[in-house]
């Protein structure tokens, strides 16, 4: 009885922070509407934008996810294959587009693709759609196709890792003697057999989970359409630009119907994803038996020039952007003689915070009070409500445990925008006072962070042998004992992980502190660069002020990203 009062109060926690003010805000919207969500959802259509929208967020959604997992599961395979030198570093560099800031990626391609950078040079010009890209629009009878060009390469870029993280780790644990095994069978002599019948089998699960993911998080992406499609609305940002007036009675119901039924489309279509990933994982968690990924590399061997030149490409895609930002923080234009100069001046303007209400200490001051603050709510919360999953299924209750882990990804299906606007438009609308605490955005923060940690903690709950319980039993250590000398050790690596990777997440997040901070003095670093962006840019130094102030983001987020890499586990794959 105690055991389950002590499960059931981290989880009723959890789902509070998460409920509480997504059902205020819908009480909120239903009252101005006179509609309930799913009324709201038939009528997007009242809202000039809404239709369109929705069509282009499904299309750039699928069609980012493809692209990735094209990219992707050749780099995947080969990482998997061969045995790679320095492959901790190979890992890092491919993985680290996903914990990158999603307004630093935003900069970062806006310095790939701007006028007189390395794609412009060569003739593919995406900004101005001049040349090959022109022609390109010209011949398909697509408007600002180098918009969505560029838009499917950012999210590819950023997504690359969850395919990465997905499938390599699969490939490379997979023991040689299946392989071997079947190659003796009659349908194993045919390269096209083995892809099909062993292979396909074999990598099911991940490829598909890398699918889904993908498509989550391109169909919730706010700061890359903003910034590099802007002639394009996806529900995300349509929701973003338009919410600040909903939830207002008698004041453009229109928005409050987009708000009440994009937000109902957006969470059905999401959570059905999330379900299915999260029932793909747990299959996955008890599939086939794993070996050393050193072992089964050795059955391969050394890569190839193919493979090499592969990898390498690979590295200089993901490390690029980030490069070419950096860059464009001393790079300089002078428009009286458009030409360029080399200077430090923009950096001295981003820590002075001229041209904004605060400056970078100022802005990198608050995101890390907010990090540290998401990070205990986060990793305290997350533990528990992974341990009670765990001890659920433990319990042989395998439906109750995967209706709370379901619940405990509801997050991840309102997007960074919703959970703001919840917040914005539940907590906010009934206690206006907390407009003024400071620590606010350290609940939208949480909420969106958490399910990561769930995701960390879980499978690696599932692979902890219960004979350790049991000796720390026979040892006659009590419950208490056993949690702090048995599975927090145990646990440590990935606690790390989920700790690093949580205040990574809420140092670059964006949607909700846009949407809560954006026209305030508290600030985040990536709210103070979409102020710097949105300024006219008469004054040469606005743009590479932005540059300077993302990269001081990327720095911070790089750093907590090596302290994750060192612990994290790369046996068996998955979230």
């Amino acid at each position: 009885m105690k055991s389950a009062v002590g499960h059931s109060v981290p989880v009723a926690l959890y789902l509070g922070l998460i409920l509480v003010p997504v059902l205020l805000a819908l009480d909120r919207l239903i009252f101005v509407t006179g509609s309930n969500p799913i009324e709201a959802m038939f009528q997007l259509d009242e809202h000039p934008l809404a239709i369109e929208a929705v069509r282009f967020t499904f299309l750039q959604a699928t069609y980012s996810a493809i692209l990735t997992l094209v990219i992707g599961f050749p780099i995947a395979w080969w990482l998997g294959r061969y045995e790679w030198k320095h492959i901790g570093l190979i890992r890092a560099a491919l993985t680290l587009p996903f914990v990158t800031p999603t307004v630093v990626a935003a900069m970062g391609f806006l310095a790939l693709i701007n006028e007189g950078g390395i794609l412009a040079s060569i003739g593919i010009d995406l900004r101005n759609e001049t040349g090959i890209i022109g022609s390109f629009s010209s011949f398909l009878g697509i408007e600002h196709s180098g918009q969505i060009i560029a838009l499917l390469l950012a999210h590819a870029w950023f997504n690359l890792a969850l395919v990465i993280r997905f499938v390599e780790p699969k490939i490379a644990t997979l023991p040689p003697r299946y392989e071997e095994a079947f190659r003796m069978l009659p349908v194993g002599t045919s390269p096209l057999e083995r892809l099909l019948r062993f292979w396909w089998p074999m990598l099911r699960t991940p490829i598909l989970s890398a699918f889904v993911f993908t498509f989550i998080f391109s169909f919730t992406s706010f700061a890359l359409v903003r910034w590099l499609a802007p002639e394009f609305w996806t529900i995300e940002s349509l929701m973003a630009i338009e919410g600040g007036a909903a939830g207002i009675p008698g004041y453009r119901e229109d928005v409050s119907l987009l708000v009440l039924g994009g937000a109902t489309l957006q969470g059905i279509v999401l959570l059905a994803a999330l379900g299915l990933a999260g029932r793909w994982q747990q299959k996955q968690s008890y599939e086939i038996e794993l070996v050393s990924e050193h072992h089964a590399r050795k059955n391969i061997g050394k890569p190839g020039l193919l493979q090499r030149f592969g990898i390498l490409s690979s590295c200089l895609f993901a490390l690029a952007p980030l490069f070419l930002m950096v860059l464009s923080s001393v790079r300089i234009r002078d428009r009286t003689s458009d030409s360029y100069r080399w200077s430090t001046e923009a950096w001295s303007y981003a820590f002075d915070g001229n041209l904004t209400y605060a400056s970078v200490p100022d802005a990198l001051t608050n995101s890390l009070v907010y990090a540290i603050g998401c990070l205990l709510v986060s990793c305290i919360l997350g533990f528990f409500v992974a341990q009670t999953i765990h001890s659920l299924e433990e319990k042989n209750k395998p439906k109750l445990a995967r209706l709370i882990d379901l619940l405990s990804m509801l997050p991840l299906a309102l997007s960074g925008v919703m959970v703001g606007l919840g917040v914005l438009l539940g907590i906010l609308k009934v206690w206006p006072a907390m407009f003024s605490w400071y620590a606010l955005p350290i609940i939208p923060h949480a909420m969106l962070t958490t399910p990561f940690v769930v995701r960390i903690l879980l499978p690696a709950m599932r692979e902890i042998d219960s004979d350790y319980e049991e000796a720390g039993k026979i040892l006659g250590y009590d419950g208490g004992q056993r949690f702090f000398r048995i599975k927090i050790p145990l646990l440590k690596p990935h606690l790390v992980v989920a700790a690093a990777l949580s205040m990574a997440f809420s140092l670059g997040e964006f949607g909700a502190s846009w949407i809560l901070l954006r026209s305030g003095a508290w600030g985040t670093l990536p709210v103070l660069v979409d102020q710097l962006m949105s300024r006219p840019k008469y004054f040469q130094l606005v743009e590479p002020i932005a540059m300077a102030t993302a990269t001081v983001l990327m720095c911070i987020t790089f750093l907590l990203f090596v302290i994750a890499e060192r612990f994290r586990s790369h046996q068996g794959g998955g979230f």
